[in-house]
């Protein structure tokens, strides 16, 4: 068992996003060009989403693109901030890290998780993962028309939207980070076009 004493759960989330941000700049040698660990306000996702627009463009990327990571960048920083949970002192925050080499973008989004929220999330990544394209278009519009929307307004539409566009397997991991909650990770690869 995790002695969950030392630390707080923020400060155990914030050593994630650290250990992580270092691995993708060292180990496996990404440019990061924008990242952030904190509360994720509305002003705040419209800021890294306008700024990273800006910053694709700048490095003349093509326009289909730039269009499928903005995209996914409004789908996972909205999940962060209306989804991410709040610890045991009622703050919320997740981490965000857009990075690139010369082939490809990496996008990572965390957030809090319930523990019980696990196998769901699991089980709901994993079948968007087995899905092809023409069954993934099926399976939004199923969702869009017939999905039950949970109090929060969670229809499961970001995920399919985020798998839909990277073209990629979403990759996910779950870190505890005390006894009821896990910091949950999403990564998303897109290929830079040729």
């Amino acid at each position: 068992m995790i002695d969950f004493q030392t630390l707080t759960v923020s400060e155990r989330c914030k050593e994630v996003f650290d250990l992580q941000k270092s691995y993708i700049k060292i180990e496996r040698q990404l440019a990061v060009m924008v990242s952030h660990f904190g509360y994720f306000s509305q002003d705040l996702v419209n800021g890294f989403s306008e700024s990273s627009e800006e910053i694709l463009i700048s490095a003349g990327e093509k326009k289909q693109l730039i269009k499928r990571i903005f995209s996914i960048l409004i789908e996972g920083l909205q999940n962060i901030r209306v989804h991410g949970e709040r610890d045991d002192n009622g703050d919320h925050y997740g981490s965000f890290i857009l990075a690139k080499d010369a082939e490809k973008y990496i996008i990572l989004f965390g957030s809090l998780v319930k523990k019980d929220n696990k196998e769901g999330l699991e089980a709901r990544i994993a079948h968007l993962n087995g899905l092809n394209d023409d069954d993934l278009k099926e399976h939004y519009m199923t969702v869009l028309s017939n999905g039950i929307v949970s109090v929060k307004g969670n229809a499961g539409l970001g995920f399919i939207t985020m798998r839909s566009k990277s073209k990629m397997p979403l990759h996910i991991k779950f870190y505890p980070v005390s006894d009821q909650f896990y910091f949950f990770t999403t990564e998303i690869t897109l290929m830079k076009e040729k």
